[in-house]
């Protein structure tokens, strides 16, 4: 079935089965429980003001689908600044939401979630060992654009999410209290172990999120040294989703492709938990611009198996503590980072924390990066970091950052070439270096089929 929405002419006495009898409200789709293979369409130059959250699931077979009909712009979903402040009534801070439910895809709305009341206090705190922070807010914690989760479930199934603009969500800037996209699986200590399978988030363009631009995360996450024991029952200031109840338990078929994100607090793109997610084609601009909110990084996954992230182009990218364009950490395994273009980074181009295993870094480009362009933990779990080419051009920049070095990584063909002559390089002595270009650099590691010669900048197919 086929049901058409027009808030401009359209009336919920209505059958909504033709544009002539449209439903007006998004109230009346909320009410309805939709089936597999039914399609939920919103007029186009429409404003939709409320929560988008219909019910029902479809099948593998046929997902439900909500898209856009007519002309003109894309139909907006305004929630208005809707904000959730306990678990209990989460249902209030997303624009769109998806609770325990599967096979549902969403195609070509706009999305956004603004309060132009509220506006988050930064608090100086002069206390002996305090620090600084913005003001928790107990009554306006949570808001979203596009919220997705399962909780005490099991395993759910594919949701899409694609050719949206989501914008304009301001929010508390702690982790997972304002996101573009969350994707989530929560529960209680001994309840469902829950996770989720072929979640697809494409071609978006995702904008002015006052935290993370899209982030997939887990609660069944422990076991692997990473453990978070937030209360969620214990006030209204404890953060629900930074929290762990359970074992490890990975969720599968993610991929996020083709986005262009721009302008977020924090993070860029964060998967947590997963097995084998796809980061592949987003462009990622001017994330981490609120700095006073502690480390963030722009794409990156935490405790996860598998994850690979190749052609995007990422940039300008603000703060020292990350910064980075591209982040594997802690208790990752099997991660790849290949045929990137990272540039004018703040932070740099890479942060490799400690607990990960069989890292594997090549044919990326960095360009005019900043600071230092690896910050490396010790790490024994095998890194290789190869057939790079690092472009030096920032004034005093060093390839590497932070004080830990590692005997169980190596760096091999990749190019080094700084703008400035004879500089001086702080190489990191326990690594091994092997075949590696250097081109107006004084002093050279311990390599002994180095070449010093000036590389030329690689016709790599990266970026969009």
């Amino acid at each position: 079935m086929r049901y058409y929405i027009d808030n401009a002419y359209g009336c919920d006495q209505n059958d909504g089965l033709t544009p002539e009898t449209a439903w007006e409200t998004l109230e009346k789709i909320n009410a309805t429980t939709f089936l597999p293979g039914d399609e939920i369409l919103l007029k186009k130059g429409c404003i939709f003001p409320g929560q988008l959250h219909p019910l029902g699931d479809g099948t593998a077979e046929a997902p439900i689908r909500i898209a856009a009909y007519g002309c003109g712009d894309k139909p907006i979903i305004d929630g208005g600044g809707s904000h959730g402040t306990r678990e209990g009534n989460f249902v209030e801070g997303a624009a769109v939401l998806f609770y325990n439910q599967n096979y549902w895809e969403v195609d070509g709305l706009a999305i956004t979630n603004y309060n132009p009341y509220y506006k988050q206090v930064f608090e100086h705190v002069l206390e002996p060992h305090s620090h600084s922070e913005f003001r928790k807010s107990a009554e306006n914690r949570y808001r979203y654009g596009v919220l997705i989760r399962w909780h005490d479930y099991g395993t759910g199934r594919h949701i899409h999410i694609k050719n949206c603009h989501i914008h304009d969500i301001n929010a508390e800037m702690s982790r997972f209290c304002g996101e573009g996209i969350l994707v989530v699986s929560t529960g209680t200590i001994g309840g469902t172990p829950t996770n989720f399978d072929d979640i697809l988030i494409e071609n978006n363009v995702i904008a002015d999120i006052d935290r993370t631009g899209i982030s997939v995360w887990s609660a069944w996450a422990e076991g692997r040294g990473i453990e978070y024991h937030n209360d969620p029952y214990a006030d209204n200031v404890t953060n629900f989703y930074h929290t762990t109840v359970g074992p490890w338990l990975g969720s599968t078929n993610v991929v996020i492709r083709g986005n262009e994100i721009y302008r977020t607090a924090g993070d860029g793109i964060l998967v947590n938990s997963t097995i084998g997610t796809l980061i592949e084609y987003n462009y990622v601009e001017h994330c981490c611009y609120e700095m006073r909110i502690g480390p963030n990084a722009a794409v990156w996954p935490h405790n996860a198996d598998g994850t690979i992230m190749q052609y995007n182009e990422v940039c300008y990218t603000h703060g020292v503590q990350d910064g980075q364009a591209f982040d594997i950490d802690i208790s990752c395994n099997d991660s790849t980072i290949r045929y990137n273009y990272s540039h004018d980074n703040e932070g740099g181009f890479l942060l490799l924390m400690y607990k990960t295993t069989n890292n594997d870094i090549h044919h990326n480009v960095s360009f005019n990066d900043r600071n230092g362009l690896i910050w490396v933990h010790e790490n024994d779990g095998g890194t290789r970091i190869h057939d790079n080419y690092f472009d030096m051009c920032a004034e005093n920049v060093e390839v590497f950052r932070g004080p830990f070095d590692s005997d169980d990584w190596v760096l091999e063909n990749n190019a080094f070439v700084c703008r400035q002559e004879n500089r001086h390089i702080h190489w990191r002595p326990r690594a091994k270096y092997v075949g590696n270009t250097y081109w107006n650099i004084a002093n050279l590691p311990d390599d002994p089929t180095a070449q010093v010669e000036q590389a030329e900048f690689p016709a790599y197919p990266f970026g969009r």
